[in-house]
């Protein structure tokens, strides 16, 4: 047996415990779409028919939630799209680069900005204009090039200089949102921020489940989504740890949260917003197939080259990385990859690999000899 076969057959003769992963294939399928299978899954087949409706959100994330990105998932589901953090100081200064991460009129994406100052933020609002369906103000970003300039989640050791932002972009009538975290180790003043936000006339509040200490390490806490829920009238999000469809309906049924922000679990999976409202909905979902994965791959591809020349195709290299995640063989196929600037080239490498999967797929699984 080949060790291609060989990894393919270690996938696919795994034990399943989800009664509605009905084959090995299937199995094979959800393994490498989002993992193992936990007993803390199998419970959402009897919670889910007490979620409510769900508002699936496409996170904000820096380098990653560009134009091309933002389009693939709106058609494969997400309700809501944010952009990349801004700068309200290079949009008031006419920075191209900032400029050309602004969506299209068309997109309706959210704007996310940072930054510190009040009229700047009411300028850079100005100057969006109708490209955006509303503007978020990041009071989470926990990087320290960030922070320490009191952008980002330093904003949450202001909660009156939060205030003041929000109140200036809503009484000009700028509908407006704050993305925020639990706060700091020495400070856990969410409930505050989030407080001052509502009152400021924020809409939406949304909070990730972990401390600016932490970054993106340890555990999301959703907890404090659930208390923001019980003690404010305006529309909670949640977001942290959301990596599959049984994530975003736990998440749900824990802080009974309006809008789920799923980041990380998008990336390599955009299938992950239409499998959640499958989920809810139906109970179940419907995995993709190798030749939709690679269909969905090749798009992408072809999005980002679009957008960016052939530098898309640097750009596209981190998705890749996640497309490929838990596929056989995939280690060699990814460090090829990341060498690779030439469309054709990488497009007959993605083609020849699909090939030889779809047919270890297809002569082992269906055909029943993974020995060929």
């Amino acid at each position: 047996m080949s060790r291609f076969r060989q990894q393919y057959s270690f996938f696919i003769g795994l034990t399943f415990p989800l009664h509605r992963i009905e084959s090995k294939q299937s199995y094979f399928f959800h393994k490498l779409t989002y993992g193992i299978i936990t007993e803390e899954h199998l419970h959402v087949e009897i919670i889910t028919s007490e979620v409510r409706f769900l508002i699936i959100t496409l996170s904000p994330m820096a380098g990653v939630s560009d134009k091309s990105f933002r389009k693939l998932c709106t058609s494969m589901g997400a309700d809501v799209t944010f952009t990349e953090m801004i700068s309200v100081n290079g949009l008031t200064k006419k920075n191209k680069k900032s400029f050309q991460m602004l969506p299209d009129v068309d997109e309706h994406a959210v704007v996310q900005l940072f930054g510190k100052e009040p009229e700047l933020f009411l300028r850079a609002a100005e100057l969006i204009g109708d490209r955006a369906r509303w503007i978020d103000i990041n009071a989470a970003c926990p990087v320290f090039k960030v922070t320490k300039r009191g952008y980002g989640s330093a904003l949450m050791k202001t909660p009156s200089l939060l205030r003041k932002i929000v109140e200036l972009l809503s009484s000009n009538g700028i509908k407006v949102s704050v993305k925020m975290r639990i706060g700091w180790e020495e400070q856990k003043n969410f409930m505050e921020v989030a407080r001052a936000a509502s009152d400021g006339g924020a809409f939406l509040i949304t909070i990730h489940g972990r401390t600016v200490e932490q970054g993106y390490s340890g555990k999301a806490d959703w907890e404090p989504a659930k208390l923001l829920k019980k003690a404010l009238k305006t529309k909670i999000g949640i977001s942290g740890d959301i990596f599959t469809p049984y994530d975003a309906v736990n998440a749900s049924t824990f802080t009974n949260a309006d809008y789920i922000f799923i980041a990380r679990g998008s990336i390599g999976n955009p299938w992950i917003f239409e499998d959640t409202k499958s989920l809810v909905a139906n109970g179940e979902f419907s995995l993709p197939s190798l030749v939709e994965r690679e269909k969905i791959i090749k798009k992408h591809l072809d999005m980002e080259i679009e957008e960016y020349g052939l530098h898309g195709i640097i750009m596209f290299r981190k998705f890749l990385v996640r497309y490929l995640k838990n596929l056989p063989q995939s280690h060699e196929i990814k460090e090829s990859f990341m060498r690779m600037e030439n469309y054709e080239e990488l497009t007959k490498v993605l083609d020849a690999y699909f090939d030889k999967l779809i047919s270890c797929e297809q002569g082992g699984v269906e055909g029943g000899n993974i020995e060929g």
